[in-house]
């Protein structure tokens, strides 16, 4: 079935559809198990849209040329009856008024066509019409006829998305290297025990769903969810209330569709491509809310570092940026000469990394217990996911480690891993996310050593925790108005880092 956001809404009749699944849902309300009752759901929504939603096949590209309107159709096609004509009669005159039919199209077109790029971005949803076209240009064609790993070439897509999910898989923690449950005192004060979700909260979660959003394996696409939302939120939230009561998600949530998206370098290599994971639509409506809940406890509990400025309410990376340019502007302008040595990090694929276990022993070192602990453990594991490309698909895959990447949780648990880095040192950090900064106003060696000191601080964090620095990507910065720079060797795990290309910029080394 064809699933246009906007064709959808001219063809479907959404009252009647409404007011079918207001009555057919009713049973979904009735039933205790979870399984059964997502089942029931599924198959009574898209049973209610075949019957009320006519399908539509795809139009072909040259209907889809947003400048061609009804009068250069009739003229294209003037054109092409006036040239059967002049091949049946195979007259001079024929031709010459071919030609001139053919000429006044051809010129009617392109005035249009730049009417149309004049216009562009300049109506109501004109930005998002813009980047539409733009980012349509821009994308680069993945060449499917010569991939190459170990020697060996594909060209099949079947062959291709297997292999694909055999890089892919490689990004995670084994299940053997799990780490286990940290022994540490538990933090005594709120505890964060049950969640509970209305129909009304559902609701508001399914009035600001993109319509644009793409549908997950499941296929229940975000158009249909916004515009029944009012009628599908009561058994929603029967069923998000059996999955956190019963402290289990259904399997639909916990598989993923991957696709790969090329990235720099050269296009027939498997390891130059991002794994791009889109999940069930339903279950990250869920996660929102259960994402909701946790971050107001943590905000409350002050559980997060003030350094860390990523996926947080009220703070951005241009936040930490204005925080960071203030700290080294105030350094530089206490002293004459003044250096500030900063070290940025880069951990290599730090959100597949994260161990279940350890992640879960800080949840529940944070005040997460009980039922919440319960229904996150199963949201992270057990999960799988397959590749999808050129019209096929792999076969699925166990998610070892991770805090799921293509979730709206992911963001916020990572946050939450990664928490009780800034503790561990003596010098200032600054984090974006799995971006972190570490840096020192030096004024002496001592000054050098500590940064050193907590660059193998901060390594040894990694390796206790599972998590590893790309040493390659971390480079050190001279900060300083003075006029000769100051570069000292730093390491991380025994590399020499480089420094930046140092230049004069506003009377700073940078």
């Amino acid at each position: 079935m064809y699933w246009g956001n906007h064709g959808w809404r001219a063809r479907a009749h959404c009252p009647a559809l409404n007011d079918l699944l207001a009555v057919k849902l009713q049973g979904v309300m009735k039933e205790d198990d979870l399984e059964e009752a997502w089942t029931a759901w599924k198959t009574t929504l898209f049973d209610c849209v075949a019957e009320c939603v006519p399908s539509r096949r795809t139009r072909s590209k040259r209907k889809l040329l947003p400048w061609l309107n009804k009068n250069l159709k009739k003229l294209t096609k003037i054109k092409d009856d006036l040239f059967a004509q002049w091949l049946s009669e195979k007259t001079n005159e024929a031709r010459i008024i071919f030609e001139t039919a053919r000429k006044a199209t051809q010129g009617d077109v392109r005035l249009a066509k730049d009417r149309w790029f004049w216009n562009l971005g300049r109506g109501p949803q004109g930005a998002a019409v813009f980047w539409k076209f733009i980012h349509l240009k821009s994308k680069v064609p993945i060449n499917t006829t010569t991939f190459s790993a170990d020697g060996r070439f594909f060209s099949e897509p079947a062959a291709v998305a297997s292999q694909f999910l055999v890089t892919f898989k490689q990004t995670f923690s084994p299940p053997g290297t799990d780490f286990p449950f940290l022994r540490r005192a538990l933090i005594q004060d709120e505890k964060l025990s049950k969640f509970h979700v209305t129909a009304s909260e559902v609701s508001a979660l399914l009035h600001v769903l993109d319509a644009k959003n793409a549908a997950g394996p499941d296929g229940i696409p975000a158009v249909l969810l916004k515009n029944c939302a009012d009628t599908i939120c009561p058994s929603l939230a029967h069923i998000f209330n059996l999955s956190l009561r019963t402290c289990v998600l259904p399997a639909d949530w916990k598989c993923a569709a991957v696709t790969p998206i090329p990235k720099e370098g050269e296009k027939n290599d498997f390891n130059n491509y991002r794994p791009i994971c889109v999940n069930s639509l339903v279950g990250k409506l869920l996660e929102k809310h259960v994402r909701n809940q946790l971050a107001a406890f943590f905000e409350r509990k002050n559980s997060l570092p003030d350094c860390q400025h990523g996926f947080r309410e009220r703070r951005s990376c241009t936040t930490m940026l204005l925080k960071t340019l203030d700290n080294w502007t105030a350094a530089l302008d206490s002293s004459s000469g003044q250096h500030v040595h900063a070290v940025f990090l880069d951990w290599a694929k730090a959100f597949d990394r994260v161990p279940h276990q350890r992640l879960l022993s800080k949840l529940q070192h944070h005040g997460v217990d009980c039922e919440v602990l319960r229904w996150l453990k199963n949201f992270l594991v057990g999960r799988s996911q397959f590749v999808r490309f050129g019209g096929a698909r792999s076969e699925p895959c166990e998610v070892t480690s991770s805090v799921i990447q293509g979730s709206v949780l992911g963001p916020l648990l990572f946050n939450i891993y990664v928490s009780d880095l800034p503790a561990a040192l003596k010098t200032n950090l600054v984090q974006y996310a799995d971006d972190c900064t570490v840096f020192i106003v030096v004024s002496c060696q001592d000054d050098v050593d500590e940064l050193q000191d907590d660059l193998t601080l901060v390594d040894i964090w990694c390796t206790n925790n599972g998590m590893q620095l790309n040493a390659k990507k971390c480079v050190a910065m001279d900060i300083s108005r003075a006029r000769q720079p100051w570069t000292p060797q730093y390491t991380v795990g025994g590399v020499a880092l480089d420094y930046v290309c140092t230049q004069r910029l506003l009377g700073v080394h940078i």
